[in-house]
């Protein structure tokens, strides 16, 4: 009944060309396809009547696991998934739902910052270097295409099971891990553990001589205590979900705000061998199913896809081959 590692992370934006510039020539990531979302995966979004879409996915290398889906959308949606940081939105960084999408970049971490500043992006704090059970791990955060948080770091010391050997197998790696704030840890560790089947390789919060270093890279305020819980797969070190949890200072629920047609980070998609029975324990777990098991025949082979709501305001695509 489990389900794989993220397969892919869909993010709408304002001007598909511009995000391709970064992702593609700034980053390095490798177009894998691009052109129209199919008229039945419109459908199975929930997109209203009369809004298009056009897509490019891309990866690292060709690896299948942690790409990256840009979707621009006509006309231009004004709704946006979050906006924590400047602009016009302000979500607060504790708010429950989607955060950010991370990549693995090479030591120094200051020759990524640089490539990245020079492009035109801004960074929403230094390179911070902290630790969390047996990882090490130096990172920071930018603003990119419509405000969407973008994590960097360097794995000064993670363990296989987080991060590939040899990684990042170009100038960025694939999306290792995406992050989502969440509300209950109770009710995250039962979807993910218990529904989907996952492995939690991480579960601690951080360590009081880390704490501010780590506020300040996630934008609350210092003395905030933060938990960390991190889940993906036994066989595979991408594609991994990373859990924030800020106890007393949770914030409001961004409700209804992760889904296709948003700027922004706006699905999480996942495969699984039995489509029909994982809805039927979605079902039976009084999950909120968005999109029942759909046929998609004119996207490539025929596929089934499912969407769902998660604990934390997430939203899953689940498909079957």
């Amino acid at each position: 009944m489990g389900v794989s590692a993220m397969r892919i992370a869909t993010v709408g934006v304002s001007d598909l060309d511009q995000a391709i510039v970064l992702f593609r020539d700034v980053m390095e990531l490798q177009e894998e396809r691009s052109g129209p979302v199919p008229a039945s995966l419109t459908a199975a979004w929930k997109l209203p009547n009369g809004i298009t879409a056009q897509m490019t996915e891309l990866s690292c290398n060709g690896y299948p696991i942690g790409r990256l889906r840009l979707v621009e959308y006509t006309p231009t949606p004004s709704k946006h998934v979050r906006l924590d940081h400047g602009g016009d939105g302000g979500d607060k960084a504790t708010d429950v739902g989607p955060k950010a999408l991370d990549f693995y970049v090479a030591d120094p971490i200051l020759d990524s910052i640089k490539r990245i500043k020079k492009a035109g992006y801004s960074f929403r704090s230094p390179p911070v270097r902290h630790e969390i059970g047996v990882s090490i791990s130096e990172e920071c955060l930018f603003s990119g295409p419509d405000g969407l948080p973008v994590l960097i770091m360097v794995g000064h010391r993670h363990p296989e099971t987080v991060m590939r050997p040899g990684t990042p197998h170009g100038l960025f790696s694939e999306i290792p891990t995406i992050s989502v704030v969440s509300g209950s840890l109770e009710k995250t560790r039962q979807f993910y553990g218990g529904i989907l089947g996952l492995t939690a390789k991480d579960d601690a919060e951080t360590p009081n001589s880390y704490r501010n270093l780590v506020n300040d890279l996630t934008g609350v305020p210092r003395g905030t205590r933060v938990h960390f819980l991190l889940y993906g797969t036994e066989e595979e070190a991408s594609g991994k979900i990373l859990l924030v949890h800020f106890f007393d200072q949770t914030g409001a629920r961004l409700k209804g705000r992760m889904r296709p047609g948003h700027l922004g980070f706006s699905l999480l998609t996942h495969d699984t061998k039995d489509l029909e029975g994982l809805h039927k324990t979605l079902i039976e777990s009084g999950a909120d199913i968005v999109s029942a098991p759909t046929i998609i025949s004119d996207d490539g082979p025929k596929y089934l896809t499912m969407l769902v709501k998660g604990p934390n305001e997430e939203m899953f695509e689940f498909t079957q081959r």
